[in-house]
């Protein structure tokens, strides 16, 4: 069975890429640095807050089942 990164573990790499800090995320998403932290840590985020936060990397957000023969949904 492979790694699967958390949320929480693919926004920080995402803003490492990006060369943005979390605060900074925040701070463009509305939300204080505490709410961001605090938010990162229950993982829960809507689709349109994904989308926000890949609008603010100069990034894609996607969503989808990948099946072990290939099948992408």
């Amino acid at each position: 069975m492979g790694y699967t990164m958390t949320i929480q573990q693919k926004i920080k790499a995402a803003c490492d890429i990006a060369g943005i800090t979390l605060t900074e995320l925040g701070y463009e998403m509305g939300m204080s640095q505490q709410s961001i932290s605090s938010r990162l840590k229950t993982g829960k985020f809507t689709k349109e807050e994904y989308e926000k936060m890949a609008q603010i990397m100069g990034a894609k957000f996607t969503i989808q089942f990948e099946f072990p023969d290939g099948t992408i949904i």
